[in-house]
């Protein structure tokens, strides 16, 4: 992220040159139940490990902090999936970085100093059930729709299995918009458009239907860097595998879910990834990722799905740093 674009930010200097900028965009997140929101955020602070951009993640406050411990916990330690919200979660988390940074002082001068960027994400976490038609009328989901009307980034979770087996992404969506789009309505100037930053997550990149849906399509990539020899699907693809896996929508709607969202909000202020939040499974012979056995979750006799390896995420960091960019990039 260009720290110049933290135009909105507020900028200390103390005497030993070092300076702080802080901004705090609010993120949404949306999606079905079972499309992965939770556990995208309890893999969130695995992926910043994993990365070499240096970020970290923390929070001051006590039930924010708690909540991230517990999701962390679950994914690592005891191989399961963190619970899903059942109503409305919001979590204020830190996520801070540090740079060194050159500025022009004069016609031929300039000083280095060292920049610490913190970023504070209020993530709002919601169960998929209050997109539901019937939840119109509930405190909770006139609370949703507040606050993703209120806030400036939206990280929105596409499950392509759900879909595949339920077909409902189209619905739970639509009726949200609507609702938000009437809130904003009554906003000055409002074109009939969303203003929000739109990262669109298509997830459980792991299962093996749509990973060879990628691979079919000729969009998978390798980086040489990469120890395990994990592919990912360029963002450039992404949406395009979005739109080919929208086709197999039970119900038939599934390929209005991408031009809903392109109608309805900027089409400049959308980008699409492709993420799996656990990973792919890793082969325990060559320690290196397998593509005939890329599933890294089981499920128990009681229905119950677990977590088969090591969790490593894939595109969990990018879609966060990206909206925290276009936000302050943007406002």
């Amino acid at each position: 992220m260009a720290t110049t674009g933290m135009g909105s930010a507020k900028a200390g200097v103390p005497d030993d040159g070092k300076r702080t900028y802080r901004s705090e965009p609010g993120i949404a997140m949306l999606g079905a139940t079972g499309a992965g929101k939770t556990t995208f955020l309890g893999a969130l602070q695995i992926a910043l490990l994993q990365d070499e951009r240096g970020w970290t993640i923390w929070s001051k406050d006590p039930a924010s902090r708690r909540e991230m411990i517990k999701m962390n916990t679950a994914l690592t330690s005891e191989g399961e999936f963190p619970l899903p919200s059942t109503g409305i979660d919001t979590f204020d988390w830190i996520l801070g970085s540090r740079r060194e940074r050159t500025e022009r002082t004069g016609r031929l001068r300039s000083r280095s100093f060292e920049e610490s960027v913190q970023v504070t994400l209020k993530l709002t976490d919601a169960s998929g059930e209050l997109a539901r038609s019937d939840q119109m009328d509930l405190d909770d989901r006139r609370q949703l729709v507040e606050q993703v009307a209120g806030s400036q980034g939206i990280l929105y979770m596409f499950d392509p299995i759900r879909e595949f087996n339920r077909g409902d992404a189209y619905d739970k969506l639509f009726g949200l918009l609507m609702d938000i789009i009437a809130t904003e309505a009554e906003h000055p100037g409002f074109d009939g458009r969303l203003g929000h930053h739109v990262a669109v997550c298509v997830t459980k990149f792991d299962e093996p239907r749509i990973y060879k849906t990628a691979e079919s399509l000729r969009m998978l990539v390798w980086d040489s860097h990469d120890a395990a020899g994990f592919p990912r699907v360029h963002d450039s693809d992404a949406r395009d595998l979005m739109h080919r896996l929208c086709r197999l929508s039970r119900s038939g709607t599934g390929q209005a879910v991408p031009q809903l969202l392109e109608r309805y909000f900027y089409p400049d202020r959308i980008k699409y990834f492709v993420t799996s939040s656990v990973g792919f499974m890793v082969s325990e012979r060559t320690q290196r990722f397998d593509p005939q056995d890329t599933e890294n979750v089981y499920r128990i006799e009681s229905g119950e799905a677990l977590i088969r390896g090591p969790v490593n995420p894939i595109n969990v960091v990018e879609p966060v740093l990206w909206l925290v960019e276009q936000m302050a990039l943007n406002g």
